[in-house]
């Protein structure tokens, strides 16, 4: 009898160390919990980040650094396949490109010259401000003064650098050098929304005539053959203005 009373002892007074070990475990455990959420609201708070955002891995860090350095190589490329061409700069062309080109199919060799360049603009998709010298005598004049000589289209400028006509333009298309030419010009998303990627637009002051009546003239001549007229000084000789935003 007094044994059972001894080992009914203990096992209690087991029990009780056991009940109280686990109250100790989960104490330390609700510590330990507690210290780690504190230890991350002082991360946060230093770090700037708002709770829930996912702190960046060594990996995703890696990762945007290698990037960075891939797109500052490319960059350097562009840059030095770039400096390979003469500096000449077209009013207007520092970032973009400048195509001079003809719509007149008079000379048929110049007339596809124009267009195989065309091509390979539209093929890369870029934008590019297009100055046909066929449809206004100042931009042929502007070409001319940037080549030195009454050259013919196309010229292509790519960010204030000469190119050259259709044959160079082909050859660094075919060398891959065009592409990385015309690496960070802006892409085609839609038609101008001035012209229509037409180029130019009828004078609205003229209406395309080029001319204007002359103010203050004599009111009793009313007839047409005595009727003072003057040259339009809002358009070209075509009665056409520029595009404001593609040209």
């Amino acid at each position: 009898m007094k044994g059972m009373k001894e080992r009914l002892a203990k096992k209690i007074k087991l029990i009780t160390i056991v009940s109280t070990l686990k109250q100790g475990l989960a104490h330390h455990r609700n510590n330990v919990d507690r210290t780690i959420h504190h230890l991350k609201e002082e991360i946060f708070a230093e770090s700037g980040q708002n709770r829930g955002c996912v702190t960046p891995t060594l990996l995703e860090l890696e990762e945007d650094v290698e990037e960075q350095e891939q797109e500052h190589d490319l960059q350097e490329e562009e840059r030095e396949i770039l400096l390979e061409f003469e500096e000449n700069c077209p009013p207007g062309g520092e970032d973009s490109i400048v195509f001079y080109t003809t719509g007149l199919r008079g000379v048929r060799k110049t007339f596809e010259a124009c267009r195989r360049v065309r091509f390979l603009l539209e093929n890369h998709r870029v934008k590019y401000k297009e100055r046909d010298v066929s449809m206004d005598s100042e931009f042929r004049d502007q070409m001319w003064r940037l080549l030195g000589g009454k050259v013919t289209s196309p010229r292509l400028f790519v960010r204030g650098r000469y190119i050259g006509g259709a044959d160079e333009v082909v050859a660094l298309n075919e060398n891959g050098k065009l592409k990385k030419l015309l690496e960070g010009i802006s892409l085609v998303d839609s038609p101008c929304e001035f012209c229509e990627n037409e180029r130019f637009l009828i004078c609205s002051s003229c209406n395309g005539s080029s001319r204007l009546i002359v103010e203050h003239h004599d009111e009793e001549e009313t007839s047409n053959d005595s009727k003072m007229w003057t040259r339009c000084r809002e358009c070209n000789e075509n009665g056409l203005v520029k595009c404001p935003l593609c040209s």
